[in-house]
């Protein structure tokens, strides 16, 4: 299956490119994400990675921080569904009023505990 995704330039210009889509036909890219991360085991922090997922309408940046663990998981295939996640997140964003708060989404740390990938907040 493939994607249209178009971005803010390029839509300007009246264009889009093709991107090959890493969902299956009944799941979104959050939830092909999740999917794909719900494995957190590792046996050492360095293991333990934190993914900036989606945009924030009213005042930018990620709109959640996910942990997940590269153990088991292609690091690429999580890194291009986190982005076909954010593009997402973008169009709608631009596609509705900005009415939205700001809402504050704290950094995390990711750490190897009893063989599993943990979040910590960074304060």
């Amino acid at each position: 299956m493939r994607g249209i995704v178009c971005s803010i330039t390029i839509l300007l210009l009246g264009g889009c490119i093709s991107t090959p889509m890493l969902t299956s036909s009944n799941n979104t890219p959050t939830q092909s994400l999740s999917k794909l991360i719900e494995d957190t085991s590792c046996s050492a922090s360095f293991q333990c990675k934190v993914l900036n997922v989606g945009e924030r309408a009213a005042c930018g940046g990620p709109s959640q921080y996910l942990v997940y663990s590269n153990k088991n998981v292609d690091e690429e295939q999580v890194e291009k569904l986190a982005e076909q996640v954010t593009i997402k997140e973008k169009i709608v964003n631009q596609q509705q009023a900005q009415v939205d708060v700001c809402k504050q989404v704290l950094p995390i740390q990711a750490l190897c505990i009893n063989n599993q990938c943990k979040a910590f907040t960074i304060k």
